[in-house]
């Protein structure tokens, strides 16, 4: 029997993760750049897989930036307010930090959204809501 880690949880789609708990084989996905089309369905932004994206010296020139969060139903500007260390990892360590976002009007509860911008490649990230209006968000990124 495999083992589901939580990576593999928040990185599988809903679909993978209900056919992950069934046991069965998910249908064939066709994958079209930034894509992924299955049978009579279109879903939302493929889930970014590319490790180097996950950087901090690459959101690290974009503080204080705007970008356009997207997703199921969702498409809000969100400005990347700051990039932090996470506790007990290695202070200013380049593959594990934090960043938070705000936004001015509230937006969705957690999830996965694709986050971009102009001359930056478009990023999933697990963003979660920190405060009760939801306008201000947090994306750990941890690559130990």
């Amino acid at each position: 029997m495999t083992e589901l880690t939580r990576r593999t949880v928040l990185g599988a789609t809903a679909t993978g993760v209900a056919v992950a708990a069934v046991g069965l084989t998910p249908p064939p996905a066709v994958a079209v750049p930034d894509l992924v089309v299955g049978p009579s369905e279109v879903a939302e932004r493929a889930i970014t897989r590319d490790a180097k994206l996950y950087r901090r010296k690459r959101f690290t020139k974009h503080r204080k930036a705007r970008f356009t969060v997207t997703g199921p139903g969702v498409r809000l500007r969100m400005k990347l307010v700051d990039i932090s260390n996470i506790p007990l990892v290695t202070k200013g360590s380049n593959r594990s930090f934090e960043l938070t976002f705000t936004t001015k009007r509230p937006g969705p509860g957690q999830g996965t959204y694709s986050l971009r911008r102009r001359k930056f490649r478009r990023t999933s990230l697990f963003l979660v809501p920190t405060d009760a209006t939801h306008r201000r968000y947090r994306a750990t990124i941890n690559n130990r």
